[in-house]
C-alpha cells in the first residue's frame, strides 16, 4: 500500500492544474498523479484554441509566454454551411466567439509542458496506470486503487505481471475527463446527478499538413454551423491554421442526434471535402486523428461535484461553455479551486463546491444554460436563444429549455430507404476510418480481456431490427462490425471517446479499463 495525501487521477488540464495549484500554494505533502495513458498526454484532445484566462494565477506570464504554441488567433471567421460550397460568411463574427489573441495549437503539447512544470515543483507523475477503483470507509472517498497489468486474455499471469496496488489519499481528484468511469460510478452511489442527465458531442478532428506552407496563415481560424447535419442536428466544424503548414480541422456533432443512420465519421468527411474548408487543406495530407466527447449539457446537467475526501473537476463535472466549446480554461480553474481548497484545510469538499459556484467560470456555465437545449428544436432556433443568453447573461429565456432524457434514448426507426453515403472511399484528405485510426496511434495489447463487452446479444438482435446496428456507424473508430449481422467487438481499434456507451439505445455496451499505457498516443492534438 501506498500513502500520499492527495492523490490526482488523470493528468490532463484540471489535474495537473490542481496538482501544480497546490505546490506553489505551499503545500509540503505528498502530491500522485496518476495517469492511464502510455505518456502524459497521449489521452489529451482538443480543438484547441484555449482561453488563457485559465492560466491565470497558475503560470507566471512568462510561464504563460512560453506555452508551446506556434501561433495566436490574428484572422477568424464564421460561416454557415448550406452544400458542399462555401456557404454564407458571416458579415462579423458573433461577441461570444470571439478569439483574437488566444494560443492555438495543441494541447497534447500544452499539458507535457504543465507536467513539467508540477514536476519541478515536487509533483509525482506516474503514467500508464489505470485507477480502476475508488476505496471508500464510512461513506468518505480514502484512496484508490489501480488494475493488473500484464493479464492476458484467459485471466492467466503473464510475465510481465504486474498486480494492483492500492493508494491512500486524504483527498482525492477525479480528473478522468467526460464519462470517466470512476466518476459515473461516484455519481450514481451518491445521488450526484444534476437536474437533467449529461448530454455530450462526439467531435472528430485530424492534423492536416499542407505540401506548401501558406506564409502568413498561422493563426487564420474558421467556424462553421449547418451542412453537413441537417437543421435539427446539433453540429459545426472548424478550421485552425496552428503554424504556416499545419491545419486542425474537426468536426463535432451532438449526441442526442435522431436519425440512426446517422454517420458522424461521414459527416466529418463531408464537411473536409465543402469548398469553405478545401481552401484552407487542398493539397495537404492528414497525419494525425483523434476523437473524443464533449459534456454539452450545460448548467442543469452539472453534477454535485464532491463528497467527503473526494472532489471531481473539469469535463467530469461538466464544465464547459457550450457556446463557444470551450472547456479547457474550466478544467484549469476547477483544478486551480479545488487546491485552494485542500489549502484552505475544514471541510474540501464543501470548501470546494463553495468557491466553485462563485467563481467566473460557474457564472459562465450559467449564462449559457440554455444554449445546447434550444438547438434540440432547430438550428435556426438555437441560434437565436444563443444571441438572447448572451445578450441577456443567461436571464433569457428564463425557463427551462431542452429535451429531459438520455442521448440514449433520442434516436428514432431507421429508414428502409435511407441513402447511403456516396463519398470515395478513401483519399489523401478522407481517410476510411480505419486509416485514421491507424494515424491515432493507438496501440492495444492484442492478448488481454477485451475492454469493449456487449452485454445482452438479444438486446443486438432487437437493436438491428430497430436501429440497424448503430453502432457500427457512430463508433468514430470501428470498434463494431456486423458480420452477417452479428455485431463483432474489435476492442484494439478504440480510442477510449466512449461514444458507445452514451449513443447505444439500448445501453447494451460494458466499458472497462483496459490495461494501462494502452489506447491512442496523441503527439500533436
Amino acid at each position: 500500500m501506498i500513502e500520499t495525501d492527495v492523490l490526482v487521477v488523470g493528468a490532463g488540464p484540471a489535474g495537473l492544474a490542481a496538482a501544480l495549484a497546490l505546490k506553489r500554494g505551499g503545500f509540503s505533502g505528498r502530491v500522485i498523479v496518476l495517469e492511464k495513458a502510455r505518456a502524459v498526454g497521449n489521452h489529451v484532445l482538443s480543438g484547441a484554441v484555449i482561453d488563457p484566462s485559465g492560466f491565470e494565477d497558475l503560470l507566471t506570464a512568462d510561464e504563460i509566454a512560453k506555452l508551446p504554441v506556434e501561433a495566436h488567433v490574428t484572422r477568424e471567421s464564421f460561416r454557415f454551411l448550406t452544400g458542399s460550397g462555401a456557404g454564407w460568411r458571416i458579415p462579423w463574427v458573433p461577441p461570444m466567439m470571439r478569439a483574437c489573441g488566444y494560443p492555438v495549437g495543441s494541447l497534447t503539447k500544452c499539458v507535457r509542458y504543465l507536467a513539467e512544470l508540477a514536476q519541478d515543483a515536487g509533483v509525482e507523475i506516474y503514467p500508464g496506470f489505470s485507477v480502476v477503483e475508488l476505496v471508500e470507509r464510512d461513506g468518505m472517498v480514502v484512496g484508490a486503487r489501480t488494475g493488473e497489468k500484464g493479464v492476458d486474455s484467459r485471466g492467466h499471469h503473464k510475465s510481465n505481471y504486474l498486480a494492483k496496488e492500492e493508494i491512500r489519499a486524504h483527498v482525492t481528484l477525479l480528473a478522468e475527463g467526460a464519462v470517466g468511469i470512476l466518476t459515473e460510478r461516484l455519481i450514481a452511489k451518491h445521488g450526484l446527478v444534476g437536474a437533467r442527465p449529461q448530454s455530450y458531442a462526439l467531435g472528430i478532428k485530424e492534423l492536416i499538413e499542407l505540401q506548401e506552407p501558406k506564409a502568413g496563415s498561422g493563426g487564420e481560424i474558421m467556424h462553421t454551423f449547418g451542412y453537413p447535419v441537417n437543421m435539427t442536428t446539433y453540429g459545426g466544424g472548424f478550421v485552425y491554421h496552428v503554424s504556416d503548414s499545419q491545419v486542425m480541422v474537426g468536426y463535432a456533432v451532438g449526441l442526442d442526434y435522431a436519425d440512426a443512420g446517422l454517420n458522424p465519421h461521414e459527416l466529418f468527411r463531408r464537411f473536409k471535402e465543402t469548398t469553405a474548408v478545401q481552401r484552407h487543406i487542398a493539397g495537404g495530407k492528414s497525419v494525425a486523428y483523434g476523437a473524443k466527447v464533449i459534456p454539452e449539457g450545460g448548467f442543469y446537467a452539472l453534477p454535485k461535484p464532491s463528497v467527503p475526501g473526494c472532489l471531481i473537476l473539469g469535463d467530469g463535472a461538466g464544465l464547459l461553455d457550450s457556446l463557444r466549446i470551450k472547456g479547457v480554461h474550466l478544467a484549469l480553474l476547477s483544478g486551480r479551486i479545488a487546491a485552494e481548497a485542500i489549502l484552505a484545510g475544514g471541510d474540501v469538499a464543501s470548501e470546494y463546491e463553495r468557491r466553485l459556484r462563485q467563481s467566473k467560470g460557474y457564472a459562465e456555465v450559467r449564462r449559457v444554460r440554455n444554449v445546447h437545449g434550444g438547438f434540440s428544436y432547430h438550428s435556426l432556433v438555437g441560434v437565436m436563444m444563443a444571441g438572447f443568453a448572451w445578450m441577456t447573461f443567461g436571464r433569457f429565456p428564463f425557463w427551462t429549455v431542452g429535451r429531459r432524457h438520455r442521448d440514449s434514448q433520442t434516436l428514432k426507426r431507421i429508414r428502409e430507404d435511407a441513402p447511403a453515403d456516396q463519398l470515395p472511399i478513401s483519399s489523401p484528405l478522407s481517410p476510411d476510418r480505419l486509416t485514421d485510426v491507424f494515424l491515432s496511434g493507438t496501440v492495444h495489447e492484442e492478448d488481454q480481456v477485451s475492454h469493449v463487452r456487449i452485454i445482452d446479444a438479444k438486446r443486438c438482435e432487437m437493436c438491428e431490427k430497430r436501429y440497424g446496428q448503430p453502432c457500427t456507424r457512430f463508433c468514430p473508430a470501428e470498434v463494431y462490425r456486423s458480420d452477417t449481422g452479428v455485431v463483432r467487438v474489435d476492442f484494439s481499434n478504440c480510442l477510449h471517446c466512449k461514444t458507445c456507451r452514451i449513443k447505444c439505445p439500448f445501453e447494451n455496451v460494458e466499458w472497462s479499463f483496459p490495461q494501462g499505457g494502452d489506447g491512442p498516443r496523441y503527439t500533436r492534438m
